[in-house]
């Protein structure tokens, strides 16, 4: 039986990762300062906990004795890499992951960023693609990164660093690219594509989470890249989406623009032969599901 720790339940990515834990003997607690969560489900417990407060997270791993960590918790804002809070961000987590090494703990599954490789490489290949400190967000993960791996071999502790790059679907802030696009189609209003020309690695989010549920079981340890590796023209996307809602005539497609950064995408060789796991929704029924969840959520913004 596990006890597993979950960070970040209440983000983007942590609402649909507890909504794909299966019934089972194995036991989950989910820290969060913020309000209660809605789920109803046995092995599955909210507790009260602020990160950012060493001594609450001592307090609370104390008394669970966990034997997994998946942490996703991290406070940046929407669309801005560069807030200082991200360095408040890396003591939290170094102090979480003492605290659950201290209690008994032995598998960390930290979530990284496709933010922290050099985006002039194009392709992002694990351990041969430069890192960057363009951001601060990226410098922060990659100092994060090296810590863990230090700390982690160190003291016995085996570390997944999944390197998570670009998501979209269910309770996806607005102001993100793909759900702009889509609610203000629902909504009759004009929709604009501004850098068309672009190739970005899209996945859907609830790939990415089952994927970071499978690592908890897995015997895999070290940097993976979690992505499909198959970068879309932002363009060719909008189109899908406008056509999919029905509402072409309201998109916008700007001239493409000169970019350094043309391409940017996830090389998963490592996340296909040594994970195992494949991506199982195509951009079209990712994006599907995504357009029908807003439908019923329009009144959210």
């Amino acid at each position: 039986m596990k006890k597993v720790i979950i960070t970040g339940g209440t983000g983007f990515l942590g609402r649909n990762l507890l909504s794909l834990i299966p019934e089972s003997q194995d036991e989950f607690y989910i820290l969060t300062s913020k309000g209660s969560i809605d789920i109803d489900q046995k092995n599955i417990k909210i507790i009260k906990c602020n990160l950012l407060d060493r001594e609450s997270v001592d307090s609370v791993l104390s008394e669970i004795k966990a034997t997994h960590l998946l942490h996703m918790a991290w406070g940046i804002e929407p669309s801005n890499y560069n807030l200082p809070t991200n360095f408040d961000w890396i003591k939290a987590s170094i102090g979480l992951v003492e605290s659950f090494h201290q209690n008994g703990g032995q598998r960390v599954i930290a979530t990284g960023s496709g933010v922290e490789y050099d985006w002039d490489y194009g392709s992002c290949i694990e351990g041969l693609t430069p890192t960057s400190n363009e951001t601060l967000y990226g410098a922060a993960k990659n100092i994060l990164r090296q810590y863990l791996e230090s700390y982690c071999k160190e003291f016995n502790l085996e570390l997944v660093w999944p390197r998570l790059f670009f998501l979209y679907g269910p309770h996806e802030h607005p102001v993100r690219l793909i759900s702009h696009v889509i609610t203000k189609l629902l909504k009759g209003e004009e929709a604009r594509i501004m850098n068309p020309a672009i190739y970005r690695d899209y996945m859907y989010i609830k790939d990415t989470a089952q994927i970071l549920i499978d690592l908890l079981s897995s015997d895999f340890s070290g940097t993976v890249n979690v992505s499909t590796g198959l970068p879309t023209k932002l363009g060719d996307m909008g189109n899908l989406i406008a056509n999919i809602i029905g509402r072409p005539e309201l998109l916008t497609i700007d001239s493409p623009k000169p970019s350094n950064r043309r391409v940017v995408y996830a090389n998963v060789n490592k996340q296909t032969n040594e994970l195992g796991v494949t991506p199982q929704y195509s951009l079209e029924e990712g994006l599907i599901e995504t357009i029908a969840w807003w439908k019923d959520n329009i009144n959210l913004i």
